[in-house]
């Protein structure tokens, strides 16, 4: 009898594993299928539980009404993406009116380079290289950036219009705590990580915008709003954040001292605030290993792209918390926290 019942169990807990690994299967297929429409509708739903949080301090700090303070909440979101979106424009038009010059910057930091370069022995095609510089399709390169920009703002577009909705589609105009505690679990870690976050990737940015004006960079605003954009991805985002300003660097300076200078000052912001702050503002974080950090990134890169990337990490503590919650799937959850059962 003992050994019927020990068959019946494992017999359960691998086919709930198994029905774990086919519905994951599902589900990633469903939402590479409809990415279109679920990226919108998820980064609504992040931006929605920061929206609660403010609408709720200006209605019991402030006496705003609610439906006053969910108005204000949401116009400020809306005001702030338009500011974006008006100065990275002007950021933009101003460097492409001064293309050529940095065209010509390129030329002669490029003559120079291969010219120090065959001092030591190496022989580079100089014409060649300079022909290529000539014929580089800067306009061409800003024109799809500017059909990206417009994709940008029609989503933006979505994501608001479904933060409405779900304002709307609650029954009081600030939703109290919910009766369903994992999904309070979710809410609160969701929103936990993404106000420490918001907090310290604007630090970050302002003082990537502070070194890039005071060395006089182009496309300044433009890098503070790529920093702080970045600083949502987990591990890599701020190595990319630190690369992205060196051409442009490289054009105004060449390799001089001003182009390290700037590129260190960027590395110590990142590292002060991203390794000593921002933990100790996260406390316990997310529960979730680094190495599992990395893998998801990498996963929902490949299942939504960019914005795959940006959400990884606060959709797989959602998970995490959702398969917790689960007997038969809560070794799966121990496992993205690092912690490998034995009873796996």
């Amino acid at each position: 009898m003992l050994n019927t019942n020990k068959t019946a169990w494992y017999y359960q807990k691998m086919s709930a594993i198994c029905l774990t690994i086919i519905a994951a299967g599902v589900i990633t297929a469903t939402l590479i299928y409809t990415r279109a429409l679920m990226i919108p509708l998820v980064i609504a739903i992040f931006f929605y539980t920061i929206l609660v949080q403010v609408a709720t301090l200006l209605h019991k700090k402030l006496s705003f009404p609610s439906w006053l303070a969910v108005t204000v909440s949401v116009l400020c979101f809306a005001l702030c993406f338009a500011g974006v979106i008006y100065f990275t424009v002007n950021s933009v038009g101003s460097f492409i009116k001064e293309a050529e010059v940095y065209r010509d910057n390129l030329i002669s930091s490029t003559a120079d380079m291969v010219g120090k370069l065959a001092q030591h022995g190496i022989h580079l095609d100089q014409a060649s290289i300079m022909d290529y510089i000539r014929e580089l399709p800067l306009l061409n390169w800003f024109q799809n950036f500017g059909k990206r920009l417009f994709s940008l703002i029609s989503n933006t577009t979505l994501i608001i219009l479904f933060i409405i909705f779900l304002f709307i589609g609650e029954k009081k105009a600030l939703p109290s705590q919910t009766e369903n505690s994992t999904l309070q679990e979710m809410l609160s870690n969701v929103s936990k990580y993404l106000s420490v976050k918001l907090i310290t990737s604007l630090a970050t940015a302002f003082l990537v915008w502070l070194v890039l004006i005071a060395f006089k960079v182009k496309l300044a605003f433009l890098f503070g709003l790529l920093t702080f954009l970045l600083n949502f991805i987990p591990s890599i985002g701020s190595i990319i954040a630190v690369i992205l300003p060196a051409p442009v660097l490289f054009l105004q300076y060449g390799m001089g001292p001003q182009f390290w200078v700037v590129i260190g000052a960027m590395t110590a912001v990142q590292f002060i605030i991203g390794s000593l702050i921002e933990p100790k503002m996260m406390g316990e974080g997310m529960d979730l290993h680094p190495v599992v950090v990395i893998a998801c990134l990498i996963f929902w890169g490949l299942v939504w792209g960019i914005p795959g990337a940006f959400l990884s990490v606060p959709i797989t503590a959602s998970v995490k918390i959702i398969l917790s919650k689960i007997k038969y799937t809560r070794p799966f959850a121990e496992l993205l926290a690092g912690r490998i059962s034995r009873k796996f």
